[in-house]
């Protein structure tokens, strides 16, 4: 191997590593298992730990929604995290009545997870847990589909990005071998010159 494919091989080889390794936070620690809460007075949270025990850090992208059985809705709200590491809060309390309750997390868990809680007066904690380690497609649930066109096209960067990686580093290369065989061909072409004129000294 030439010495200029040699030096940018090793950078282009580093690059393709990183971006083929590079996992997703909750594929990292195995997936993600969520309980979602509520303390049966309208107020809704949500924890998120890694099947390896560890909860969820950094930010975490989980929109909850809510209907209630005769049909009266609530606007979609992004929950927010608290000072509790895996911990989301939904940051106004539901009406009484009965609530089907959906929260849609963003990619890396790209997961939906659903709910049904009575709401009233008592102190009565409930808890809906949503361990399944990939979105379930086969339950035709929409929301689990679109969790995994959410993956499908995550995949598809991915080798947008390492074919784009892999072009911009054989242009360089084509440049640099372009640039050396010029270098050689002006070489070449000096060496009969300075022969010549060696010879006509003598």
């Amino acid at each position: 191997m030439k010495p200029t494919l040699r030096r940018a091989a090793g950078p282009l080889l580093a690059v393709v590593l990183a971006l083929l390794l590079w996992p997703a936070p909750a594929l990292a620690h195995g997936g993600a298992k969520i309980t979602v809460n509520h303390d049966g007075r309208g107020s809704v949270w949500v924890n998120v730990t890694y099947e390896d025990g560890h909860p969820a850090e950094g930010f975490v992208d989980a929109t909850l929604t809510a209907k209630e059985a005769d049909g009266t809705a609530v606007a979609p709200a992004k929950m927010v995290q608290s000072s509790a590491p895996g911990t989301l809060v939904y940051m106004s309390t539901l009406p009484a009545g009965k609530w089907a309750v959906t929260v849609e997390f963003g990619p890396p868990i790209a997961r939906t997870c659903n709910a049904a809680f009575d709401v009233g007066t008592a102190n009565n904690t409930q808890q809906s847990n949503c361990d399944a380690p990939t979105p379930l497609a086969a339950s035709g649930n929409a929301a689990a589909g679109n969790a995994a066109d959410d993956g499908g096209n995550g995949s598809a960067w991915l080798l947008i990005a390492i074919a784009v990686v892999g072009g911009i580093v054989c242009v360089g290369l084509a440049l640099a071998l372009r640039r050396r065989r010029r270098e050689a061909e002006r070489e070449a072409a000096r060496k009969p010159k300075a022969k010549a004129k060696a010879t006509a000294k003598r």
